[in-house]
């Protein structure tokens, strides 16, 4: 990865903004509910209700296509093995495994039963990986690329695979691992009426409005279930979710660099984190003027992350343009001046593409009041170089299903999840030709070549059966945050 040198960055179809810090939610050891600090909701009953800015595309994991749906679905299913917040992977329905290069073998629980009561074992786990590499409108095929051959034994699973091991690992404790009840397979109504195989199953789905939760009585692992209950409502406007906590109607909720003050003014306790999320524009090279370089490097150079970073986000983020931030193994620091602002080199260049006047294209952006102020800061920016951007703001999952799956945009105002401890999803969905987030099909014969020599790195290592370290990447400034009525989680 380090090997990927400017004139190949430059040659991406994303625009890469700034790289996210800030959030809000409850403290501890990071597990996510009351009991990691003996603390208890507001509600008084154990349900922690939490304001959270979009709402899920499904709560299929194997068709999701928004980098939050994890949020929603990571509880209702559980995988082979799961992260740990310390990066370690850790057992979930496989109890351990060991194995020798391009071969791992899992030893599967017994006892553990899907929500429906089906029995969690050896087929069941490669029905489920199947679905995720070949099923009809899987979004998680990508992920699973390392997979060459799928195994059911007696009690256990064995994957035949290409790359490092921790690269597998990594794709199978998240949503490519994610094990759904096979004879849900075929429901209609799978996206919302899930039937998983985690600590709590759903009991309610209002769309566009909130998903609630309950603990699944036949879970193996009591001690997951923290929580009595769990409602994730959706609610876009940032001012309503922090009034929301203020007067108790919520838990908890994600903040704003500018609603800070408020927050500790209103007597609640903030947890700020690295979170590893990337603001980007991504651009369809085959729409518009995007298919030349010269083009889609003025764009970059017509960008002012620092002023953005600054004015806009209050130096909540780091400007960058690559994915990988400060820290990370995976970051380049030879990138970090690829594109300096340089409006008078953006105008050339355009002058260079056979656009010397500009030109005009639509790009979609998520209603939030964050990523439309983004899109419009943006805006003025490319107006300085005499390109028209024109916004278009929609549902975030509507505008990802018409730039990802139909490729009908031009370009997309979003964000994605840059501090993995794999960075090869990145390079695979925004550089590759096949990537999700590349709908023109650009490939850059040097970029695909390093991607398929270059293994992520450090690997787990060998003997170690029970549980691997992945590459860590620690999140730096954390703190508790805690409304003064109960708890709150992010």
């Amino acid at each position: 990865m380090s090997r990927f040198k400017g004139r190949y960055l430059a040659a991406s179809t994303a625009v890469l903004a700034a790289c996210a810090l800030a959030g809000c939610g409850y403290g501890g050891d990071g597990a996510g509910s009351p009991a990691a600090t003996g603390q208890s909701t507001s509600t008084g009953d154990g349900v922690l209700r939490f304001a959270y800015t979009a709402f899920p595309s499904t709560l299929d994991p194997h068709k999701a296509s928004t980098a939050w749906d994890e949020l929603y679905t990571l509880h209702i299913f559980d995988r082979l093995v799961t992260v740990k917040p310390d990066q370690t992977f850790a057992p979930m329905i496989a109890e351990s495994w060991s194995g020798s290069d391009g071969e791992i073998t899992f030893k599967l629980r017994t006892g553990a039963t899907f929500h429906d009561g089906t029995p969690i074992d050896a087929e069941a786990v490669r029905a489920n990986l199947d679905r995720a590499m070949n099923g009809a409108g899987s979004t998680a095929e990508p992920l699973l690329k390392m997979v060459k051959k799928v195994q059911a034994g007696d009690g256990e699973i064995t994957i035949e695979y290409t790359g490092a091991e921790e690269a597998l690992l990594n794709a199978l404790a998240h949503r490519g691992g994610a094990l759904v009840s096979p004879k849900a397979f075929g429901n209609p109504d799978l996206d919302r009426n899930p039937v998983g195989s985690g600590p709590y199953r759903v009991t309610s789905y209002r769309r566009d409005d909130k998903v609630v939760y309950a603990p699944y009585d036949g879970y193996y692992d009591k001690a997951a279930q923290r929580l009595k209950g769990l409602e994730m409502s959706f609610v876009n406007e940032d001012d309503t979710r922090l009034n929301g906590v203020r007067s108790g109607q919520y838990d908890a909720t994600l903040v704003r660099p500018e609603q800070v003050d408020t927050a500790k003014d209103a007597g609640l306790k903030l947890e700020e984190f690295l979170t590893g999320l990337v603001y980007q524009l991504n651009i369809n090279s085959a729409r518009s003027e995007f298919a030349d370089q010269k083009v889609r490097q003025a764009l970059n150079y017509a960008v002012d992350r620092k002023t953005i970073s600054e004015k806009l986000l209050l130096g909540s983020c780091i400007p960058s343009v690559q994915a990988m931030p400060p820290g990370h193994w995976a970051h380049e620091a030879s990138l970090q001046n690829a594109y300096p602002y340089d409006p008078a080199k953006a105008k050339a260049l355009l002058a260079e593409a056979g656009v010397p006047n500009g030109f005009s294209f639509t790009a979609l952006v998520w209603n939030n009041t964050a990523f439309v102020q983004l899109g419009e800061a943006i805006q003025d920016q490319f107006k300085a170089v005499g390109v028209d951007m024109k916004l278009r703001p929609m549902a975030a999952d509507q505008s990802i299903d018409l730039y990802q799956n139909r490729r009908e945009a031009d370009a997309l105002v979003s964000q994605i999840g840059g501090a993995a401890p794999d960075p090869g999803l990145i390079t695979q969905q925004d550089y590759l030709k096949d990537g999700l987030n590349n709908p023109g099909g650009t490939e850059v014969p040097k970029i695909t070549e390093l991607a398929g020599q270059s293994p992520p790195r450090p690997s787990v290592p060998r003997g170690r059966a029970r549980s691997g370290r992945s590459p860590s990447w620690p999140p730096t400034r954390r703190t508790t945050c805690r409304s003064a009525t109960g708890s709150c989680t992010s």
